[in-house]
Formats: structure tokens, sequence, C-alpha cells
């Protein structure tokens, strides 16, 4: 959701109403101490010394009558960014409110642009416009928070203070900064043109109020991010492991499972057996599975059927050596010392590419 014209974001405004974020921002209690008076000045009688004032203990004199005392004391905790999303990160030397996000799997071939659209849909579901203010930086439109801060009823109902109208006007700024190699991107979170008004005179405000706004949205991005990754991770899996025909640099053909080593060992295990081959031994640190293949309904004293179909391939044993290719893994097979012809691969790859997909599913 884009503004037309980022003049008008001037002009608008997001109101939201309440009290219960204020209360949790303020002291709760007995507040007698704020009523004591200084004690009188030492008076000496006529015919006795002052005694000499040390001045290791003295407390200097300051001008704290601005200073919030009792309820009107702050006692806000920090909102810290959470990296809960896969992939999230934060510096232990950060000093902004600013997230770092490397891509994994679900994230698509863009780290930068799976990220922006996890912000941009948390801002359109709080209904708050924004507008592109430069490179990879989004301002929002002005928002209004609207409370009320119920009033001290003083001791014992005594000179307490009626409720006043609290608003706070601010507006977010957005500013993504992704590696030259593109697959990190950083997004910070900034709070621009902030006031305070109390009973309709502005206040200061202070500094962890605004940290703990630009962190509560933050963390609701990274909440969205994780999200997004999660739901996309699940649709593939739901998908399947899909499996293609490439060459090898040798120029002989292969099968290419598209998922990692550790993923396609077990998976090629079980559609191996699932098309016909029969696993005799297997030798997980050099990548192979000894096999031998019957025709269906071939074997001693066969009785009913089957559950493959016949590949169309000569009988016999064969070694499927799997190798890790990137992100995903290449399948030779061989019989005996020679690599199997092209002709070969392309007999057994349909049924080889469904019984990888469909354990994969399982």
């Amino acid at each position: 959701m884009k503004l037309s014209r980022l003049a008008w974001m001037g002009v608008a405004a997001v109101v939201v109403t309440g009290c219960s974020s204020v209360e949790k921002e303020r002291a709760s209690g007995g507040f007698e101490y704020v009523n004591i008076q200084p004690t009188a000045t030492l008076n000496i009688p006529d015919g006795l010394e002052k005694p000499e004032k040390g001045t290791q203990y003295q407390i200097p004199d300051t001008n704290i009558a601005p200073a919030p005392v009792g309820y009107k004391v702050n006692i806000m905790a920090p909102q810290q960014v959470r990296p809960i999303g896969l992939g999230s990160r934060v510096l232990e030397t950060e000093t902004e409110t600013r997230v770092y996000f490397d891509i994994v799997d679900g994230m698509g071939d863009s780290v930068t642009e799976f990220v922006r659209q996890a912000a941009f849909d948390v801002l359109e579901r709080r209904d708050v416009q924004w507008e592109e203010a430069g490179d990879n930086r989004w301002l929002t439109e002005q928002m209004t928070v609207q409370q009320t801060i119920e009033g001290d009823s003083g001791f014992f109902g005594i000179g307490g203070e009626s409720d006043s109208d609290l608003e706070r006007t601010f507006r977010y700024e957005l500013t993504q900064e992704t590696e030259s190699h593109q697959r990190s991107t950083a997004l910070r979170v900034d709070i621009n043109d902030f006031t305070q008004v109390v009973g309709g005179e502005q206040q200061e405000v202070a500094p962890l109020v605004v940290r703990n706004l630009e962190a509560d949205l933050l963390n609701a991005i990274i909440s969205e991010v994780n999200r997004k990754q999660q739901l996309a991770v699940a649709r593939e899996k739901a998908a399947g492991i899909e499996t293609r025909l490439s060459k090898a640099a040798e120029g002989n053909s292969v099968f290419i499972v598209e998922d990692s080593f550790e993923q396609a060992w077990p998976l090629v295990n079980l559609a191996l057996q699932n098309i016909g081959f029969e696993v005799e031994d297997l030798n997980r640190e050099t990548g192979t599975y000894f096999v031998e293949y019957s025709e269906p309904g071939s074997g001693f004293l066969f009785i009913g059927g089957d559950d493959y179909e016949d590949l169309g391939i000569a009988a016999g044993e064969y070694e499927f050596r799997l190798l890790e290719d990137g992100e995903n893994t290449s399948v030779t097979v061989y019989q005996g010392d020679e690599i199997v012809s092209d002709e070969w691969v392309n007999q057994v790859f349909e049924a080889f590419k469904n019984a990888v997909k469909q354990q994969s599913q399982l």
C-alpha cells in the first residue's frame, strides 16, 4: 500500500487510542516519600560553637524540580530486538535498532526482496501507509497515539492530580542495506519527528520510549520474515523434491536431486527400492549404493506380483554414486567399472524422478 503523493503524508495521521501501554510505563505503589519536607537547618544555641562541616559525604546541589518523581517515573523495561527467524541475527555491539538476515531455504533467490516484502506486509496489516524516501529507504505517514493517563490520587486522596491526555506523534523510517554478495541484508528502523504532548503541553520523553517503539515494529517484521520463510519451506516440502537430468563434466548423463546430500542420501535409498532396485550394500562415506535389478516377476518361485513397473533395462548389478553438487546432489550410475549409457539414464529417469518426489512427500 503506497501513497500517491509524498506531500499527503505530511497531513495524514493514523490515530490509535488507549491507555494500557502508558500504565505499564508508570511506577505503582505508595509514594508517601514525595511529601516529605527537607529537615530544618541546624540551630546552634547561644554560647556553643558550630561544628565543622565535612565535605566527604556532601551531596552536590542539583536542580531536580523538573525531574519525574513518584508515579511519574518511567519504569518501562527496554524492549530487545529478538532475532527469532532462521538466518536472523543481531550484533553484540549494535547501537541502532537493526537486524541482519542471511539467505536461507524458502527465501527464493533474493533475501533482500523477501525481507522487504515482509516489512511491507506488516505495515499494510497495521494499516500504515508509506512512501519511498530514497534508495532502499521508506518513510511512513505521520502516526498519532492518543492515550489517557490516570491521575495520582495522592496520599489518602489528598493532593492528587486529575487525569490528563497524552498524545504522541511520529513516523517510522525503514532503511535496508544489502551486502555486495547479495546473500545478507540488514534492516534498520528509526523513529522520526517524535513529539509528546501531555495535558496540552509538549514534554520531553525518555529515549527508551522511542527505542521501544522502534523495536516493536522491527520485531513484528522479524516474526513476519520467520512466518513467511517457514511457510515457504513447508510448501516446498509438500510439493516434493525435484530431480532433473544434467550432463557431468565428462559428458555423461546424471540425475540431479535438488536437495543436499544429507537429505538426498536416504531418499535415493527408498526411491531405488520403490522402482525395483534391491539395495545389497551401501557405503555412505563414498556415497554409493550397491544394487541389483530384476525384472518384475522374475524371482525364484515367484508368487503374486511386484509393485513396480518394468524399467526396460537389463537385469544385473549397478552402483548409484551420490556426490554433493553445491546445494544439490548428483547421482551417477555405474555397471561394473563403466558409466551407464545416456539411453539407460533416460530410460530410468521418469521412474526415478517420481519415486524421489513421492518419498520426499511422506
